[in-house]
């Protein structure tokens, strides 16, 4: 998000780094303008200051400025981004996109992942989600964090992976965040859709009948948005759980349907 923030202060101060102008005095900025700008955020915003604060080290540490760093070069995801920064400049009375620009195009593009990828991606999500902290947890299962404050919190989690954990998990990111610069999301159809529906309604009631107080969960399932943290947090890691029981085009339909932007 403070990349984002930095990119439009930069074009707030355009028109004293734009060499030309047409007759007129308006100052004309192309998506190659915009993509060179993109390529230099990376150098000129604390990127390395950032990671280091959310718990990056090491090889880790190093990961994430090249995965930072990927994200604003890489031609395909710099050039819709540029598309999308330049229809915001040129309306800039219309309503922005609150929820950034890069972690949408990687929910559009990870139902276009091969199975294992994507199965792979939410099986690391899972392994964050049931390391946070259960205030945490239980905030972002009801959806009750900004787009920043959700970053930050599961990349403090993904600061704890593994090198090759995490350098797996970067690299499906990417290719995801590739597929969706260039493709729509999936949709499910409707006998997809209720084919997910009674396979999670089937699991859950499982998972649920195996904790100590089933009719609590119960309750709360009922009224997501109003649960307390502990309950949240525990429905949403049995969700997790009941998606990942899943087999076949069950379990791949479900996945997408996780992604669904």
């Amino acid at each position: 998000m403070r990349l984002i923030l930095a990119l439009f202060l930069s074009l707030a101060l355009w028109p004293a780094a734009t060499p030309a102008a047409p007759q007129g005095g308006d100052i004309v900025v192309t998506k190659q303008d915009i993509m060179r700008l993109l390529a230099q955020i990376p150098e000129i915003a604390p990127v390395r200051e950032d990671m280091r604060r959310l718990g990056f080290r090491g090889e880790n540490l190093e990961l994430a400025v090249a995965q930072n760093r990927a994200f604003y070069t890489d031609p395909v995801i710099a050039g819709f981004i540029a598309e999308q920064v330049m229809m915001a400049y040129a309306s800039p009375g219309q309503p922005g996109q609150a929820q950034g620009l890069i972690w949408p195009l990687i929910d559009r593009g990870l139902g276009h992942l091969p199975m294992r990828k994507l199965k792979y991606y939410y099986e690391v999500e899972e392994t964050m989600i049931d390391a946070l902290p259960v205030a945490q947890c239980g905030r972002i299962i009801r959806n009750d964090l900004s787009a920043e404050a959700h970053s930050d919190t599961m990349s403090r989690m993904a600061a704890r992976l593994n090198p090759p954990a995490l350098k797996e998990y970067y690299e499906i990111q990417l290719t995801a965040a590739r597929l969706g610069a260039q493709r729509g999301p999936v949709r499910l159809s409707r006998s997809q859709f209720d084919r997910v529906r009674a396979g999670l309604d089937r699991e859950m009631d499982v998972l649920v009948a195996g904790t100590p107080r089933p009719a609590e969960i119960i309750d709360a399932m009922r009224d997501l948005r109003h649960a307390d943290n502990r309950r949240a947090c525990v429905i949403g890691r049995l969700m997790y759980d009941a998606v990942m029981r899943l087999e076949g085009q069950t379990l791949r339909d479900a996945l997408i349907f996780m992604s669904s932007p």
